[in-house]
């Protein structure tokens, strides 16, 4: 039962990290839209006043369900 928990874990695991690069592109092209719109300022205050102050503070699930999985097996992932 918790190998088969593991594996699904994994997989979820990975699916959410490969959602969050593909998020990360899509705010990243949205900010330097922007920024085409109001050259001089910076990116990082953009992406800060355009996005990441407005969305608020979230749960990192990716890194919640790592300790999931670290709690399970008593293994630290090794790649990251």
């Amino acid at each position: 039962m918790a190998r088969h928990a593991v594996g699904r874990l994994d997989d979820t695991i990975a699916q959410f990290e490969k959602l969050q690069e593909v998020a990360q592109e899509i705010i990243d092209a949205h900010v330097e839209r922007l920024r085409a719109q109001t050259p001089g300022i910076p990116f990082g205050v953009l992406k800060s006043c355009s996005i990441i102050n407005r969305a608020g503070p979230d749960i990192n699930y990716v890194k919640a369900l790592k300790i999931v999985r670290e709690n399970i097996t008593g293994e630290k992932e090794t790649n990251g």
